[in-house]
């Protein structure tokens, strides 16, 4: 039986802005996706640990999507069938150590199923060819409108404490960004309890109107025959010039790309520096934005992204990815007492505004891990 982790991933500054080819910074924790697998004769078997549900079906009869968490398995087999001739599956097992939301569970799951089963089929890709083929299983087959942050940051992270993984997702250049001297920090990882979304999110809305926001740039500069698509290819010049004439729905979409973009370029100065409690300033100000400008995340997330960033010790703090379930995160000085201080003021202070998740909400601190590996 054969063996993959995966990791989950966090990205302290450049959220929401990965699908309109921004800059960004991500960073993978300790916790990850564990799958257990052996090779078969085309049939697909998975069981999912934490649905306590099986799978079934060959590679070249692929059932409808059902909108269950297997539609990323079907997915992956789907996509990987258009590039590649696949003639083996894979039979096991699949557990997500965390719970979803915010982390990248769907790309650590994903990426999982691909590397799996490249492996029994003995393809041969590089980091780069594999996010681009997750993009597509994202895009083209579940219709999610993402970016290649999360099995970017995934993919490509290393193992070192003092780096973070700087991504241009314009021109895919990456790099690990090493601090110069030991950062003495941990990772504070808060489950707000809420599992599932009871409305739209406005997900996809949101990268609509950041495609609509280009649209009217272009329109008042003058510029409407250029090839543009997404925010990146608009200088920032002209969004200074015109935005009190964008609707403010398409302005503040705006407003948060070019200023996170800003705080990613800051951001890696800062790291380079060991600068953390500077560096952690600028994830605060990445959270107050995607809730102001962004207009994202809910009253339950944004209660903790307030609550993390009062204590002392802890550098910066936001919710992770959307923000209107899951997981918020924040960057703290590695200490047994600000961890019980943490500890003490979240469980006083979000369960008396909250007390219907007090058997959900968890506090865990976890640490940098790397890349994906495979072992026998």
């Amino acid at each position: 039986m054969n063996k993959i982790f995966v990791p989950y991933r966090i990205c302290p500054i450049g959220a929401h802005i990965d699908h309109q080819n921004g800059k960004v910074l991500g960073i993978t924790i300790d916790k990850g996706t564990i799958l257990k697998f052996k090779k078969t004769n085309g049939k697909i078997k998975i069981k999912s640990l934490n649905f306590n549900e099986i799978s079934k079906f060959y590679i070249d009869e692929i059932p409808e999507k059902t909108s269950k968490w297997d539609d990323l398995l079907k997915g992956c087999v789907y996509i990987l069938r258009k590039k590649f001739k696949i003639k083996y599956g894979i039979d096991g097992e699949i557990y997500g150590q965390l719970p979803s939301g915010g982390i990248a569970s769907s790309a650590s799951t994903g990426l999982s199923y691909l590397i799996a089963l490249e492996y029994v089929n003995q393809i041969k890709i590089s980091e780069i060819e594999n996010i681009f083929l997750f993009k597509e299983v994202e895009n083209n087959y579940l219709g999610v409108k993402s970016g290649i942050l999360d099995q970017s940051t995934i993919l490509l992270s290393n193992n070192d404490k003092n780096s973070i993984l700087f991504l241009d997702c314009k021109t895919n250049e990456y790099k690990n960004i090493k601090s110069e001297k030991n950062i003495n920090y941990s990772i504070c990882m808060v489950y707000s309890g809420i599992e599932k979304v009871l409305k739209d999110t406005g997900y996809n809305k949101r990268v609509e109107e950041c495609k609509e926001a280009v649209k009217e740039l272009l329109k008042l500069s003058g510029k409407e025959n250029k090839n543009y698509f997404v925010l990146r290819d608009v200088e920032k010049e002209i969004f200074l010039k015109y935005k009190d004439r964008l609707p403010l729905n398409l302005r503040k979409r705006a407003e948060h790309f070019y200023n996170e973009m800003e705080r990613v370029e800051k951001g890696i100065q800062l790291w380079e520096k060991g600068d953390i409690e500077n560096f952690g300033k600028l994830i605060n100000d990445s959270g107050e934005s995607s809730i102001k400008n962004y207009e994202c995340g809910c009253k339950e997330m944004i209660k903790i992204y307030e609550i993390l960033n009062s204590i002392k010790g802890v550098y910066g703090a936001r919710f992770s990815g959307a923000g209107f379930r899951g997981w918020c995160f924040g960057f703290i000085k590695n200490e047994k007492k600000i961890k019980y201080d943490i500890i003490k003021t979240l469980k006083e202070k979000y369960l008396k505004y909250y007390p219907e998740f007090e058997k959900k909400f968890k506090i865990i601190f976890v640490n940098k891990k790397g890349v994906v590996f495979l072992k026998n």
